[in-house]
């Protein structure tokens, strides 16, 4: 029944898991559903419970239960689930670490995880991606030993499990609270206006809802006429998705995301929107249900981003160097002179885990699995870099499409992307078309493989099957560039310069006699940008 990697969680393990968890009006995502056992738990607690299911017969049941956001956890993205308070799961033993890692990735700040796996995940740190998860549950968390809780499951194993708890560090932004109008003046539908794309899109979405709302009494009339006569209240009408009730809540909720996305897409924001504007927004959608999707506040919502810029910018390319270098120390290079060990800088070639896994049940050298809460990281990353240059991000874009499209044409629009096989003559019209305007443009064909460097953006990339991804700043500036942000950014002080002795200075003679070694050159060059 179902497939291999199913295995129900006992009662009493749920018990073990939720224990002590304050789950009351709290948010929570279950990213391997099963057949809905923990979802269950979860509502009976009072938790509000969103959930994925990869096997299709599976997904059937759980959604008759809660949402369901995607069906594979692994292609979740941050925005989707920053406004959860906690993640509880069971993931398959054989992905266990990978799983587990990315939903920590992904999870907003302050969050706090909760999940099953093989105990051996935990005791052979053969893996770099073991390695990772072993060094975050040291920081922030905690694990013990349940045995073979198993054993006398509905569906049994003598795999020894580990429950792992994660508090994930930090405090859930709150970037846009207090900032809308709870009201909108304008009249949406009357009176003769000049055309706007956002009105049009605002008074679409009215009209949707409006609809939604009408249907809902149809609905009623329709229930109130059948009970009693035609099996009572069980033939009705109603709205759903994915063959799932859709609640006018969810509805108005889902709209007004998809309504952001046009806007930003429509005003050419994607250099703005980074990882973290992204999961502010939905946390904002999810939680301020009061506030209107109203011209006044989309303009609002517009003033902020633009006026934050720098800050988004700063937030980010901190938030990419502690995730880079705090859990993996070949990817950070001590500087002697810092006053505390904390202090180091990014080495200019560093290795991201779990970013380009090959799927199992996939062949040939292409790259075909680019997904994953690092990509985000790394896409914020050009952006940032294109804001302290003043490069243009649309003139790179994002390394998933550029791993994903063998077709590039690039011009001053930007870049577009084109499938491979068939739609190489549509870039070629297309750059027909640009031409005939008086646009010049650069057709790349590029497709990038495992075990090769492809360049994207400042950085020369290479993939691995088993899921890493190398990455070299292209321009020893740039390196330098970014560092010197980052000690700008945390405050790190320059290394200090005392008298030296007779001895010191003698030693000091000697050393700068001898080559220097090309870590401590390329260190040299950024401490001297960031003193300049």
């Amino acid at each position: 029944m179902f497939n291999r990697n199913f295995y129900p969680t006992p009662p009493e393990v749920i018990d073990q898991m939720l224990e002590g968890l304050n789950l009351d009006g709290k948010t929570v995502w279950e990213p391997s559903a099963g057949k809905g056992d923990i979802v269950k738990a979860l509502q009976a607690r009072g938790a509000q419970v969103i959930a994925c299911e990869i096997d299709a017969d599976l997904k059937k049941i759980v959604q008759t239960y809660c949402p369901i956001i995607a069906p594979d956890m692994m292609t979740v993205t941050s925005d989707q689930v920053s406004h959860v308070d906690y993640i509880v799961m069971n993931p398959p033993f054989n992905v266990g670490a990978e799983h587990i890692l990315h939903a920590y990735q992904i999870a907003p700040d302050g969050c706090k995880i909760v999940a099953l796996c093989n105990l051996a995940t935990l005791e052979n740190k053969y893996s770099r991606t073991r390695r990772e998860l072993a060094t975050i549950i040291d920081a922030y968390g905690r694990s013990q030993d349940l045995g073979d809780c198993f054993s006398q499951a509905d569906r049994k194993t003598d795999v020894h499990v580990g429950l792992i708890h994660i508090d994930k560090p930090g405090e859930q932004s709150k970037e846009f609270e207090g900032f809308f109008m709870g009201e909108d003046n304008e009249e949406q539908f009357n009176g003769i206006m000049p055309y706007n794309e956002i009105r049009d899109l605002v008074n679409r979405y009215i009209g949707a809802v409006k609809i939604f709302d009408e249907q809902l009494k149809t609905a009623e009339r329709l229930n109130d006429l059948c009970e009693g006569y035609f099996g009572g209240r069980e033939i009705g009408f109603m709205v759903t998705k994915e063959d799932a009730p859709l609640e006018r809540g969810k509805f108005k909720k889902d709209m007004q995301k998809a309504g952001w996305q046009w806007v930003f897409s429509k005003l050419n924001m994607e250099k703005h929107s980074t990882r973290g504007l992204r999961e502010d927004i939905n946390k904002f959608v999810e939680s301020q249900q009061q506030v209107p999707f109203t011209m006044r506040n989309i303009y609002r919502m517009l003033e902020i981003v633009f006026a934050t810029t720098s800050q988004r910018m700063d937030k980010a390319i901190q938030e990419v160097f502690d995730k880079v270098t705090m859990h993996h120390h070949d990817n950070r290079h001590n500087v002697e002179g810092w006053k505390t060990n904390g202090h180091y800088l990014l080495t200019r070639r560093f290795i991201m885990p779990n970013m380009a896994a090959q799927d199992k049940y996939s062949s040939g050298e292409r790259i075909d699995n680019a997904y994953g809460g690092y990509f985000d990281l790394m896409e914020d990353m050009n952006k940032a870099l294109c804001y302290i240059t003043g490069d243009d991000f649309d003139q790179i874009g994002t390394l998933s499409n550029w791993i994903r499209y063998a077709y590039k044409l690039r011009s001053a629009q930007g870049v577009e992307y084109f499938h491979n096989g068939a739609n190489y003559n549509g870039a070629i019209d297309a750059q027909e078309k640009l031409t005939q305007q008086g646009i010049k443009s650069e057709l790349i064909k590029s497709e990038p493989i495992y075990g090769e460097w492809f360049e994207w953006g400042y950085f020369k990339c290479k993939a691995h099957k088993k899921g890493t991804m190398h990455f070299e700043f292209i321009s020893e500036d740039v390196w330098a560039q970014f560092n010197a942000r980052v000690a700008k950014i945390k405050g790190y002080p320059l290394p200090e310069k005392k008298e030296q002795t007779n001895y010191q200075k003698r030693q000091t003679h000697t050393r700068e006699a001898q080559p220097m070694h090309a870590t401590e050159r390329q260190a040299a060059r950024v401490l001297r940008t960031i003193k300049l």
